[in-house]
């Protein structure tokens, strides 16, 4: 039964984010409508990445007798379908670069876990290394284990790689980190292997619904923030505690683990100009790095993006989470970080859990609110 650590941000009273986390509809590139990257018998679009990741668990044979290993670093929502199957979890450790420490992989699939899944994330949209990659899906044959990628902070990962899994080989991912809809989940197998996954569609309420918050979204993400004003005594730190927790997060819903995504998302997953999107995220990250280099505050987890890399976010290591971590998020600055996360033996993910900040660079974000977010995040930590 998992143990999880978990920071409960209550006291803190955070205002609200002055700019968006994740795309909106207002800076959007059409294009004319293409092939359906969804179509076929080897793909499923479902409402979420966590209920493709559900989906691709029960494939494997992940059940009540049964082990996911998962990455040490991770969101909850990673672990979520899995605990809902009433399976248990363990979790293997991370190089400080999130490469899986392949030496200690190789063991816990040598030992007597009966390991029936391994989740390998693709983090922030920088792809792990081939070679690397081509060792755990060996290691995943040599003991029966059923290897799932996570893609979900690398979309166009996913549509080069997704089409080509086989046998013991699942992929998921999450569009709708990347383009400018309201959800979204894809998961790709053999297609032998997805044949009774059977979907049922949304209802007419939930289409209305995601038109209605992907219209609001987009007039929020119109605002230019004020300079943000940096507050000395960042106040209340919040709470922590640790739960032994068997079931699923608030974040995980059971009522949607069968439902396809929005007819919605999948319109804009068609028309969304793919080149325009992943230059601009490209920028972006880019400027950030020009940005953070003089820091002695914090410094980019990946300092170089791969010539096919389209970045999902832009992950800082601060030297000290306190009160560095208090003041940006009293100024308003988007910040996600993985900080309610099951206990493990890895210092990399015991490091990172706090210290690790997810900073927004997508392609939805004007020059004037990058400025915004640079001078503030630069003084913030100066």
């Amino acid at each position: 039964m998992p143990e999880f650590l978990r920071f409960d941000p209550t006291a803190c009273q955070f205002p609200a984010p002055a700019l968006p986390l994740l795309p909106a509809l207002r800076r959007l590139t059409l294009a004319a409508p293409g092939s359906d990257p969804l179509a076929g018998p080897g793909v499923r679009f479902f409402a979420r990445g966590r209920y493709a990741l559900h989906a691709a668990y029960r494939l494997a044979g992940l059940a009540a007798d049964g082990v996911l290993l998962a990455p040490s670093y991770h969101c909850r929502t990673m672990l979520d379908p899995a605990l809902a199957l009433g399976a248990a979890v363990h979790c293997y450790p991370l190089q400080p670069d999130l490469q899986p420490d392949l030496e200690a992989l190789g063991r816990l699939l040598a030992s007597d876990l009966p390991v029936r899944v391994l989740l390998l994330p693709h983090y922030f949209g920088c792809e792990q290394p081939p070679a690397l990659l081509a060792q755990v899906q060996a290691l995943c044959a040599r003991h029966g284990v059923t290897l799932v990628e996570d893609a979900c902070h690398a979309w166009p990962l996913a549509l080069r790689r997704g089409p080509l899994c086989g046998a013991g080989h699942l992929l998921v991912a999450s569009p709708y980190k990347f383009l400018p809809c309201e959800e979204g989940g894809v998961l790709w197998g053999a297609p032998a292997a997805l044949a009774d996954v059977v979907l049922r569609p949304p209802g007419l309420w939930q289409e209305v619904r995601g038109w209605k918050r992907a219209w609001e979204r987009s007039r929020r993400a119109a605002v230019q923030p004020a300079t943000a004003a940096l507050p000395e005594a960042p106040g209340e730190r919040g709470c922590e505690w640790r739960e032994v927790d068997e079931r699923p997060s608030p974040m995980y819903q059971a009522a949607d683990e069968g439902r396809q995504g929005l007819r919605q998302s999948r319109w804009l997953l068609r028309r969304t100009a793919a080149a325009p999107l992943a230059a601009q995220r490209r920028r972006h990250y880019q400027r950030w790095l020009q940005a953070v280099a003089p820091l002695a505050a914090a410094r980019p987890l990946f300092p170089q993006l791969g010539a096919d890399d389209v970045p999902y976010m832009f992950p800082l290591l601060l030297e000290r989470h306190d009160p560095a971590f208090y003041r940006l998020k009293q100024a308003g600055v988007p910040i996600w970080r993985w900080d309610d996360m099951a206990l493990s033996a890895c210092p990399t993910a015991a490091d990172y859990r706090l210290r690790l900040l997810h900073l927004p660079c997508h392609q939805g974000l004007s020059a004037a609110q990058m400025d915004w977010l640079v001078d503030t995040v630069c003084r913030g930590l100066a």
